[in-house]
């Protein structure tokens, strides 16, 4: 079989899903973990989002790392490597969504699907509401948003299963 296996985390669950419906017919699965299915962002991306584009750049990134850095080291890190102007439009774009929502777009797709939880993020309604779409979920203990950090071995695993 041809093709190959998707896998994003958080807002790339946004661009998993646009690129997933343009390739459909190459991607075997699509696996999600936290997915942003909605517009509205979550809290970090409406925090950065709050900035104007100048005003963050200039102080509201380094102001939001260390806002947000006590509670996410790592997260802080690959932020303070980022570009500002790249992490403050994606941010907005996020917000702002996508024409045809990143979740009718889910739906419309084919491919085996699975969205990856952590179990520090529930309860989130998803969990039953996707299954009901024929959409498997997946639930890392141990875990909040930021699964990769939390418990490597844990999403590993839900990503094994949910490519099984």
């Amino acid at each position: 079989m041809r093709g190959f296996e998707l896998f994003a985390h958080s807002m790339g669950g946004s661009v998993a899903i646009e690129l997933a419906t343009l390739l459909s017919d190459r991607i075997r699965h699509l696996v999600l973990a936290e997915p942003n299915l909605d517009n509205g962002g979550g809290t970090y991306s409406r925090a950065l989002a709050a900035w104007s584009e100048a005003d963050y750049i200039a102080r509201g990134h380094r102001e939001t790392i260390q806002a947000f850095g006590v509670d996410s080291p790592n997260w802080a890190g690959s932020m303070a490597v980022a570009s500002p102007l790249a992490v403050h439009r994606a941010a907005k774009s996020l917000i702002q969504g996508s024409s045809i929502s990143w979740r009718e777009q889910l739906l419309a797709l084919t491919m085996p699907r699975c969205i990856i939880f952590g179990e520090n993020s529930l309860p989130d309604p998803d969990t039953e509401w996707l299954p009901r779409h024929g959409i498997a979920t997946r639930i890392v203990a141990n875990a909040g948003h930021s699964l990769p950090w939390d418990n490597p071995a844990g999403l590993a695993a839900a990503i094994a299963g949910a490519l099984a």
